[in-house]
């Protein structure tokens, strides 16, 4: 019937199908566009042309299952422990970022826990309570699903860059939470060639401030509550690419509408000592100071530990993501807990190194033994609290990991309120620190480095001075 149609007006099959392929490509070319000059993926890209992703091609975790890295207490290995992964985590709570290497700082890992996501506090019959709020994991776990991204300028690049001008930029990205449209599943399929792919949501937020935009955005130094202390930040919530994006995420997180969410950026005047679990001076050389760490400026976990407390689990909790438990240095080759007997160790640079970095070992005290919450309870590829199966009669499993830390890893008294311990906190030593300095090159950590331990003791959370 088409056939005969199209030979009654004289045109051949061969050219109406040119006709509709012709005509296809002008529609898709057209669709292209306004996507490429609407879409909040490809905006975002475009204004990153100057800039490179520090984050690592590949990621050094995923074989982290394997049975090569079952290594029980008292195994005997051969060979250096070495450090396997490095993660940075810009925003509090939210997804990291795996690197190759890192810039060792007085404060920590530089870029590590630097952002942190804030709420309005609405607990009026509470006057003494901060205005503003962090939130984590522990009440928002899909915070584990917000991807984000280190940008840095490149070598060669264009001065007048409003992000070079900011010495780079965090990207930050969560699916869209709003019902999608035809220009936004275009710029979801531009971005990853799949049809199918889920709207993102992705935005742009300046490492650092210059005055003018400041000024321009009024951006203020404020006061906001992690735990029981009063941090302060910067905040960001005023920046035009933030401030655009904060709906949407409030919407994701499902955070209340009527609830404020900003975001604060910490910066040297904002940092705080630590005053607890205190490495003596003697070792640090002057008093440790954090951001928005909990305390301590480093994390440093064993993949052999994580895999003897995965083998503990009930079944259908096996096998565990190491990430939960947020760590910047993953190290191997080395038995069960061997890191619970650390007192100070140095990081020796691999061989072939090609990178330019200080020509000095970077050395840590390790300050106590990390004591655990309800966040590795959060599977961070799904953004839910993990339960064991509920016993009959139950409707609710018990939370997993938490009850088999409680139960096998409750093995101090330092912190009454531990959901178990696994993993060590760190704190770098000036001297290391210094010689990088006077070398003028950084003091940088990478994977395949080798870990030397120094000194080795006894741990106790909670306690200072020389019994730390």
């Amino acid at each position: 019937m088409l056939l005969q149609l199209l030979q009654s007006l004289g045109v051949s099959l061969g050219d109406a199908l040119l006709y509709l392929v012709m005509t296809s490509v002008l529609l898709l070319s057209i669709g292209f566009t306004i996507a490429m000059q609407l879409g909040n993926s490809y905006c975002t890209r475009r204004s990153l042309r100057n800039l490179q992703n520090v984050g690592s091609v590949s990621s050094n975790m995923k074989d982290q299952y394997n049975s090569e890295f079952d290594l029980p207490p008292g195994t005997a290995v051969d060979g250096p422990m070495q450090i396997k992964a490095l993660y940075l985590h810009p925003v509090k709570s939210c997804g990291p970022i795996e690197v190759d290497r890192a810039l060792l700082t007085k404060t920590g890992f530089m870029y590590d826990r630097c952002f942190a996501l804030a709420t309005e506090n609405t607990e009026k019959d509470n006057a003494a309570a901060s205005t503003w709020r962090f939130i984590s994991q522990r009440t928002k776990p899909l915070m584990s699903l917000v991807k984000t991204e280190l940008w840095v300028p490149r070598q060669e690049i264009d001065p007048t860059d409003k992000n070079v001008q900011s010495s780079g930029c965090l990207v930050m990205r969560f699916d869209d939470p709003d019902t999608p449209t035809w220009v936004t599943r275009l710029d979801a399929f531009c971005q990853t060639w799949n049809p199918f792919a889920t709207p993102e949501v992705s935005f742009i937020v300046p490492l650092h401030i210059e005055s003018y935009l400041a000024d321009k955005t009024k951006t203020d130094l404020k006061t906001f509550g992690i735990h029981s202390r009063d941090a302060m930040g910067l905040d960001f919530g005023g920046i035009p690419s933030v401030a655009a994006a904060l709906p949407k995420l409030k919407r994701f997180l499902e955070i209340p509408e009527g609830q404020r969410l900003t975001l604060f950026k910490c910066t040297p005047d904002t940092l705080v000592r630590t005053d607890k679990n205190l490495a003596p001076l003697a070792h640090i050389g002057s008093p440790a100071v954090h951001g928005y760490t909990d305390q301590q400026p480093i994390n440093i976990n064993s993949l052999s530990s994580v895999h003897a407390v995965s083998a503990l689990l009930p079944a259908e909790n096996q096998p565990m993501n190491a990430l939960r438990f947020r760590a910047n240095i993953w190290i191997t080759n080395a038995p069960a807990f061997e890191e619970e007997t650390w007192k100070r160790y140095r990081i020796l640079p691999k061989s072939g190194v090609t990178l330019r970095r200080a020509a000095v070992a970077p050395t840590l005290s390790v300050v106590c033994r990390t004591s655990r919450c309800t966040m590795p309870n959060v599977n961070p590829d799904k953004g839910i609290f993990d339960t064991d199966i509920p016993l009959p009669g139950k409707k609710r499993g018990k939370p997993q990991p938490s009850t088999t830390l409680v139960e096998h890893r409750t093995i101090e008294t330092g912190n009454k309120s531990a959901l178990g311990y696994l993993g060590m906190h760190c704190v770098p030593e000036d001297s290391s620190l210094k010689t990088a300095e006077e070398q003028g090159l950084g003091l940088y950590v990478e994977v395949g480095d080798e870990i030397q331990v120094i000194d080795r003791g006894t741990h106790l959370y909670g306690s200072t001075g020389d019994n730390y």
